[in-house]
This record gives structure tokens, sequence and C-alpha cells, in this order.
């Protein structure tokens, strides 16, 4: 059954919504309990080919498309000159028919979500798995006009760039395969799911290649390697990829 929003609550919906990259934390877990709520009743058939649990889904629709806690804070649709910011959803359809529109977005690009699978923290064995078919690793670096220790050395000079809860989350949730959340906790780390989309652990749910570009790890493949994210360079990545974790695990 859908659930419906009280015209308090679409009230308040449009006016966060309008606002949502500059809202403080009170303001973003009233946001979060608006749109939630609103989604219980809301079972597009897409949750279930995803494979992956509703309330995840969930979270990570009102964390990637609500809240863009991702966006470029600079982007158009946020800065107040146009996009959805004039369209503001009012009602628990409206947000219904943007978290299936969503879903879609996630399926038509789980083809790269299981090449790229980051997200869920592969592990060493995984990416032997996948790169064992392909002998060719050096040769897709060379291809690229990179070198193991090319890749090596700007590995180290990456990791030692990222702020210190930022490292933590690379080097013990990726390089160490720790869950995240368990990461967070011993360390005490705030907004860590947060970190980890921003930072690009957990992005390949949430998004097409372009928008895996804009994470830092994105942004380090694309622009300090050379590397475009793109599936036919799923080889060359997941070959960085595995020099990655093995440095961050040593750091």
């Amino acid at each position: 059954m859908q659930e419906t929003l009280s015209s308090e609550q679409s009230v308040e919906l449009v006016r966060l919504w309008r606002r949502r990259q500059t809202l403080g934390p009170q303001e973003m877990g009233r946001m979060y309990g608006i749109v939630g709520g609103a989604l219980e009743g809301c079972n597009p058939p897409e949750l279930h080919v995803l494979g992956e649990g509703r309330q995840e889904l969930v979270a990570q629709f009102i964390y990637v498309k609500v809240l863009r806690l991702d966006a470029d804070p600079d982007d158009a649709e946020d800065s107040g000159r146009g996009g959805d910011n004039h369209s503001a959803p009012s009602s628990a359809f409206a947000l219904c028919a943007y978290f299936r529109r969503y879903l879609i977005d996630c399926t038509r690009a789980s083809s790269f979500r299981r090449k790229l699978s980051i997200g869920d923290q592969v592990t060493e064995a995984q990416l032997e798995d996948q790169l064992g078919a392909d002998s060719d690793g050096c040769d897709e670096l060379t291809d690229h006009g990179l070198s193991g220790q090319a890749v090596q050395a700007a590995a180290r000079a990456f990791i030692a760039s990222l702020p210190e809860p930022e490292r933590i989350l690379l080097c013990e949730g990726f390089g160490q395969e720790a869950p995240l959340s368990g990461v967070a906790s011993r360390h005490a780390i705030a907004s860590y799911h947060y970190r980890a989309g921003r930072l690009g652990l957990v992005h390949k749910r949430e998004g097409l290649p372009t928008d895996y570009a804009r994470t830092t790890l994105g942004q380090w493949i694309t622009q300090t390697l050379g590397i475009a994210i793109e599936p036919g360079n799923m080889g060359v990545i997941l070959q960085v990829f595995k020099i990655l974790g093995v440095e961050a695990s040593y750091a």
C-alpha cells in the first residue's frame, strides 16, 4: 500500500529539497525520515532484480539522489540555477517514481558494476580470478603509458595524501578487507558511509562510470593515472586496484 505525506510533510520536504546540499545534520536527519517513511510502501519490481536488501537500496537512494552527498557542489543541478531544484517532489507517489528511476539506472549499470565491484570490497582472490583469464595486466598498463612500479609509487602517494579517516577506511576496509562498519566503529569515524562514498569504496552500487569518475578514487584513476573510467578499461583498472590494495594493506 502506497504511503502518503501529510500537508506539513509535503511543504517541509519541498523546503528541504531545494537547499539539500546545505542542510545541517538535524535537517539531513529530518529529510531522511520523511523520504524513508514515504518509501515504506514503495515496492517497484526492480527491487527484486538487483538482489540487494531493500533497506540498503533505500539508504543508497537517499544518500546519493536525495541528499546528493557525492555530488559536485558546483553542479548546476544543485546550485540553484536550474535542474530539479524547480521540481522538488511533494508527494510519496513522486518520491516512489524517483526511487524507481534510480533503481532502473542501477539495473542498467549492472554489467559495469559486476566488473567494477570495489564497493563489495573485492578480495585479492577475487581480483586474481577476474584477472586470471587475462595475463596481460602488465601489457595493459604499458598500453596506458604506465608500469607496475609507477602505479605503486602513485598509489603510495595517493594513500599518503588522504585525510586520516579516509586513509584508515581505504587501508583497512580495502587493503585489509575489513568491514567498513567495523573499521568506522573501531576508529570512531563519523559519517563513514558518506566518506566511503566520496572516496569511492561503496560507489559501485550507486551509479554509472561517469558517476564513479567523480569520486576521489575515480579522479585519481582518471587524472593521475590517465585511465578513463569505462567498460573497455576494466582490465587495467582492476590491475590498478590490485596494486592499490597491496599498497594499502601495508600502509
